[in-house]
């Protein structure tokens, strides 16, 4: 017991020590207060952040890492200038059945802790957000849920979870930096309230897959920065289907990944967001959107593997600041002879803006805003050690909230994984 309980503590203390609880930054940087105010357009990091648990006993193993990253605006956006974020998470899970209680439970706990030094948006001014790990400070329980498989085909998942780890989940745009590629800015945008990055929330989730085919259906809480307001301030309902086939994909690690594997890979999802008392918390207004995601997966001389992918997002009732998305990219994996667990990535992600939200928010006249933003990435992740990556990344954004001049973002990343 010491030999287990010794590093775990030492973890918990360094994130907690290094990251700092919520500073008096975050009361500056909210723009709203912590009572009954909407919270930050913030799209979710991806769902393949926490690296795979480890085995440590029977039915225990655990997970950590930490991210930390310089981003610099060169040029155009708000201003130029550097902002540096730092984010940690630790997690353990406990396998019910390993340990023979009974088959196919799992537990799973995690704790994150998030620094900033400056919001990045105050430079670049994107509302799709360049970096994907920028939030206010904060330390808080990130997961805290419970998985049960009940048969090879079904299984059931409740507790608090993020939803961009089970919903709108493109594979071959995991490595991309850009907010929008981890879920769609038609549903992060246009509803703060969806339970993911960095707000979590209460959910009740169910799925079944087979071979091809797999289906599932979720309830999430309405405004997860609440945490105990469980389903009083509204709900966001989802529903997403999915068909794969050919050639399990080499490197998929996604827990519950049934609808993640195979050489092709379509999924279609719908959800909804209902407000309960839309005069009383400020949040957005009842609303509905779909998505849409393809990827496709093949092998090239020299042992190199190529990923496609295309994300669309639609959300088209007036409301809504982002009716569409567009979303496209390539992954190619062991680029070079030398560098056989490097990967290579490009994408591209338009979000199209209704000009009167965009304008109020920004005090312009509406015929200054432009009707879409659109980000170019490119980004090479380089294995250093086995727990050690290093990723630079570089955006072009063309109107930067409709409105701004194009900037030129360049980021650097450091990923450590602790296990």
């Amino acid at each position: 017991m010491p030999l287990l309980s010794r590093p775990t503590t030492v973890l918990l203390l360094f994130c907690a020590n290094i990251l700092g609880s919520a500073s008096d930054a975050w009361a500056a940087d909210e723009p709203a207060s912590p009572g009954n105010g909407p919270i930050l357009n913030i799209s979710g990091i991806s769902p393949k952040y926490l690296p795979t648990y480890n085995y440590i006993a029977d039915g225990l193993s655990w997970a950590g890492h930490l991210d930390s990253e310089v981003s610099t605006n060169f040029s155009g956006g708000i201003k130029q200038g550097s902002a540096g974020n730092i984010v940690g998470q630790i997690g353990a899970g406990y396998d019910t059945g390993k340990v023979g209680l009974w088959k196919g439970g799992k537990f799973t706990l995690s704790l994150m802790g998030i620094y900033n030094s400056a919001i990045q948006q105050n430079y670049s001014g994107d509302i799709q957000t360049a970096s994907n790990i920028w939030a206010p400070d904060a330390v808080r329980f990130y997961d805290a849920a419970f998985r049960q498989h009940w048969t090879d085909w079904l299984n059931t998942r409740v507790g608090y979870m993020d939803v961009n780890y089970y919903f709108d989940v493109t594979a071959n745009a995991l490595q991309l930096i850009n907010s929008s590629f981890g879920m769609a800015p038609t549903m992060t945008v246009n509803v703060p309230g969806t339970a993911t990055y960095p707000y979590p929330g209460l959910g009740l989730l169910a799925g079944i897959h087979g071979e091809h085919l797999s289906s599932k259906v979720a309830l999430f809480q309405g405004d997860p920065q609440h945490q105990v307001s469980a389903f009083e301030r509204g709900y966001m309902a989802l529903w997403e289907g999915g068909l794969h086939w050919g050639k399990e994909a080499e490197d998929d690690h996604l827990e519950d990944s049934s609808d993640n594997h195979g050489q092709y890979i379509l999924k279609a999802g719908a959800w909804h967001y209902q407000l309960s008392d839309p005069g009383r918390y400020g949040l957005s207004p009842t609303t509905s959107g779909v998505y849409a995601i393809a990827e496709g997966n093949w092998s090239l001389p020299g042992e190199r593997r190529l990923g496609a992918f295309v994300q669309m997002g639609a959300a088209p009732q007036d409301i809504n600041p982002v009716p569409w998305y567009l979303g496209l990219g390539l992954r190619l994996g062991h680029p070079f002879a030398s560098r056989p667990d490097d990967s290579l990535s490009i994408g591209m992600a338009r979000t199209w803006l209704r000009p009167n939200p965009a304008a109020e928010s920004l005090g312009r006249e509406t015929t200054a805003i432009r009707n879409a933003e659109t980000t170019y990435e490119l980004t090479y992740v380089a294995k250093l050690t086995g727990h050690l990556n290093l990723q630079p990344d570089l955006q072009y954004i063309q109107h930067p909230n409709g409105y701004f001049p194009d900037a030129t973002v360049g980021m650097v990343r450091l990923h450590v994984e602790f296990f």
